[in-house]
């Protein structure tokens, strides 16, 4: 067990890119591949490491990540010592609460990173998934003496759209990184950040400290770049899967990724596993006109149309002759006879009347606002 790290889990991030998808609930909070939620990925990564102090640390809309989490049971976090915490930002005279960057996120919980001591602390990002654990990562940042080290992968074929919201590294042939792009329009390096990083935890409330006291507020710009020659930064190489939400489209696409066979088995098959809220439904029942192709589909369903390379949430209810194709369609949702969707997202509790048709394109996909009646 690492007991020498504790986590955290930035759920907030910018959300304009979402639409009416991040409304009503964190980004953490969004739901994926069919019964889980982005935030699931990061705290099955963290409780699979060994580690069982996880702080998330959120600032708006997070009723329903809190519901979506509860005690963290499911995770075997509900204990009487450590375990999971909520942490939106403290408010005193120095922190108003207001938050334009990650310092002012770290300086908000700074009551968490404070009272927990471990030796490290292992920092991620909810709007970035993939499965994985820490042990080698930690191993290799002791091996290096490093101060920090950034997960990374290499990107190959990165969407042109997607291409200035992530950051890149350079690094030498040991590993140390020699060069960091943020939002790049035109990156150089293919080693993509996996917005998370490990780091000694002295040294991370002295960074946090520091910053905060000079009126500085990005982690990647104010303490990554400006002191990138004076602190022992690593990269450390992940070779799988990895998922990065940034916007509708890239909420889209990551979804319609666990359709393919090789990517689902990596994220859900291995080993270690990923943990979500557990819901006692009844298995789906299939009706006489059902026919269902290359699709995922949740427990508690009624299905008497036809689907075709889509999610389908639990508990949604799709009547005959209707046909759900390349779509999303969130938990709860009823869709009567003789509807078309192809290429949306349908949130939760939504209700497509009889013979309505809604599309959007691939890389533009349409979005139905929650509880919306068409």
């Amino acid at each position: 067990m690492m007991d020498a790290m504790a986590g955290i889990i930035i759920a907030d991030e910018q959300s304009a890119h979402f639409g009416t998808l991040t409304e009503k609930r964190s980004i953490a909070a969004l739901p994926m591949g069919g019964r889980y939620r982005l935030i699931d990925f990061c705290m099955s990564n963290m409780v699979n490491s060994g580690i069982r102090n996880i702080g998330v640390a959120t600032q708006y809309n997070y009723s329903s990540l809190m519901d979506h989490l509860g005690s963290g049971k499911s995770w075997d976090l509900s204990r009487k010592n450590s375990g999971l915490y909520m942490l939106p930002p403290f408010v005193e005279k120095d922190n108003l609460g207001q938050i334009t960057g990650d310092i002012d996120t770290f300086y908000g919980i700074f009551g968490f990173i404070r009272k927990t001591k471990p030796d490290y602390f292992v920092v991620s990002r909810a709007s970035t998934f993939y499965n994985c654990t820490y042990k080698k990562a930690l191993a290799f940042h002791k091996e290096m003496n490093a101060d920090i080290t950034l997960l990374y992968n290499c990107e190959e074929n990165l969407d042109p759209a997607e291409v200035q919201n992530y950051t890149y590294l350079e690094t030498d042939e040991t590993g140390r990184v020699t060069d960091i792009m943020k939002n790049h329009p035109h990156p150089t390096s293919k080693k993509v950040s996996m917005a998370t990083f490990i780091i000694e935890r002295t040294l991370f409330m002295s960074l946090v400290e520091d910053c905060f006291a000079r009126g500085e507020h990005d982690f990647i710009l104010d303490v990554l770049i400006k002191k990138l020659n004076t602190l022992r930064i690593f990269g450390y190489q992940f070779d799988g899967y990895v998922g990065r939400v940034n916007s509708i489209n890239s909420y889209f696409t990551n979804n319609m990724n666990m359709l393919n066979t090789a990517i689902r088995k990596e994220i859900f098959l291995a080993k270690d596993k990923i943990f979500t809220k557990v819901k006692d439904q009844p298995p789906t029942r299939y009706g006489a006109n059902a026919k269902v192709t290359g699709s995922l589909i949740a427990d508690g369903c009624v299905i008497d149309g036809t689907v075709e390379n889509s999610i389908i949430f639990r508990g949604v209810k799709i009547g005959k002759g209707t046909t759900i194709k390349n779509s999303i369609v969130m938990q709860n949702s009823v869709i009567l006879e003789n509807c078309f969707a192809e290429n949306v997202v349908l949130d939760k509790e939504v209700t497509l009347l009889s013979g309505k048709t809604v599309m959007g394109q691939p890389n533009y996909p349409f979005v139905i606002a929650k509880r919306s009646v068409v």
